[in-house]
């Protein structure tokens, strides 16, 4: 029986999200598949280091992309709301 991977999609990539991306790696029915930094070429090299699929340089384009199940948020936490509330 084959079972579908949930696609998670981190924004922001600081500490945080480099222990969570580890983490996730753990997880049998878990795939990173998208990850997002104001930064592109940070997002690029995350997502070279952990074979991420998509990466993005601003953080709408992980929010908006139809992909991805569930997002983490790796952001300091004063920007969680206006990240969540407005999408």
């Amino acid at each position: 029986m084959s079972t579908k991977k949930v696609k998670w999609g981190i924004l922001g990539l600081g500490n945080i999200a480099n222990q969570f991306a580890s983490d996730l790696m753990l997880v049998e029915d878990a795939e990173l598949y998208a990850v997002a930094s104001r930064d592109s070429v940070k997002a690029k090299a995350f997502a070279s280091n952990y074979n991420v699929a998509k990466w993005y340089g601003d953080y709408d384009a992980l929010i908006n992309d139809e992909n991805v199940d569930i997002i983490y948020i790796a952001t300091p936490h004063d920007t969680h709301a206006s990240l969540t509330y407005n999408h």
